[in-house]
């Protein structure tokens, strides 16, 4: 099981036969629905099977190809770390599977080229980030990536009040003892114990946030906070870090659970990886009335076979069937895929692909004109 990426999609088109088959199941991290996962995979294996045996196919060979997929799907770990989906590629000579963090329709695809547009959503989902959950009970740190979150740990630094206070209490005796002045001072009334209190927690953060920075100008990528109010303040007086982001997650965290801090930071987060995204939305609207853009499928498969679209704008969920004669350059449109019909969405961004294309899969709502595909061309001839 791999990450997807760029890299892993490309290394998809590589892999492609004559007959390749693409499957996408929804799938459940727990619950009733999660144990009907697998048997909902076999009956979807099933329905493919019938199509190749209608395709001519024998049986022999029908279950050859399978058999990688029904030894991974029957390893008893398999099932139970899932995703929200899940991609499996599989062809004569090529097996992979993907668990995906998106849920996907239930669905399978015979062509000469592997249903890849499902996939496109996930390489611009996020790049790796981390979140820092401020706490006087205990303070950790989570890098979150598109395969799975796993908490850094810091040595030598306290990650509870507690323990900074027992630290300090320490070295303010061996200080004492050794004739050093500054020695904690005395404070009388509630408004100095409140100071003081604000003092240890700022000195606190301020020794957190030094870890955390000095770990993360080496690997870089943004910083979300979340903790009480207060204690964000105080990190973000302290910070030193370049990307800390401005919004954080408000209030304790000490009970959340990883599932509701990958949910809280990506809504936060998400506006940073689109970025790109927006910028080229906002490009291609400013070249409406111009001929370097398109809304239609036709032409934009055209332009992406010769190498003519630099970004392109794919809808997730949305599918147009039909066939493209590369020799007389000309689409036909269909309403059902067949034996001879392709989708020619997933057509043209192979293409676009192999020919260096800038690629997004969004929601068809957030696809320039709310339209099936749309493109922005290098150039128009």
């Amino acid at each position: 099981m791999s990450v997807v990426n760029r890299e892993t999609i490309e290394r998809l088109i590589g892999k492609t036969q004559d007959t390749n088959v693409t499957i996408f199941i929804p799938t459940h991290k727990t619950g009733e629905e999660g144990k009907q996962d697998a048997i909902r995979l076999k009956n979807i294996i099933q329905k493919t099977k019938n199509d190749l045996v209608e395709k001519g196919w024998k049986d022999a060979r029908v279950d050859e190809l399978f058999k990688p997929v029904i030894a991974k799907t029957e390893e008893n770990q398999f099932w139970l770390h899932q995703e929200k989906g899940l991609a499996i590629y599989v062809n004569e000579e090529y097996f992979d599977v993907f668990k995906i963090p998106v849920s996907p329709k239930e669905n399978y695809y015979i062509s000469n080229n592997f249903l890849i547009t499902p996939l496109l959503e996930l390489q611009n989902h996020h790049n790796d980030y981390h979140v820092l959950l401020l706490s006087q009970n205990e303070t950790k740190m989570f890098k979150i990536a598109p395969d799975e979150t796993a908490q850094v740990t810091f040595e030598s630094v306290p990650i509870s009040m507690e323990e900074h206070l027992k630290y300090h209490v320490h070295e303010r005796s061996v200080q004492h003892h050794s004739g050093a002045t500054g020695g904690g001072a005395v404070f009388h009334g509630q408004g100095g114990e409140m100071d003081e209190n604000n003092k240890e927690l700022e000195l606190f953060l301020k020794h957190i946030e030094n870890k955390v920075t000095k770990y993360l100008k080496k690997v870089n990528g943004p910083l979300v906070l979340a903790g009480p109010d207060k204690m964000v303040s105080y990190y973000k007086k302290a910070n030193k870090y370049f990307n800390v982001l401005d919004e954080s997650i408000s209030g304790n965290c000490d009970s959340k659970s990883i599932q509701e801090i990958e949910d809280e930071s990506w809504s936060i987060v998400e506006s940073y990886f689109r970025e790109e995204i927006h910028s080229d939305i906002d490009r291609f609207n400013n070249l409406r009335g111009s001929e370097l853009i398109s809304t239609d499928v036709s032409d934009i498969v055209k332009g992406a076979y010769f190498g003519k679209v630099d970004t392109l704008f794919v809808p997730m969920g949305f599918h147009q069937y039909g066939i493209f004669d590369t020799e007389k350059n000309q689409v036909q449109i269909s309403d059902k895929l067949n034996g001879e019909t392709v989708d020619l969405i997933n057509y043209a961004a192979i293409s676009a692909i192999r020919n260096g294309s800038t690629l997004y899969g969004l929601q068809q709502s957030d696809v320039p004109n709310n339209s099936g595909l749309a493109a922005i061309y290098r150039y128009k001839s």
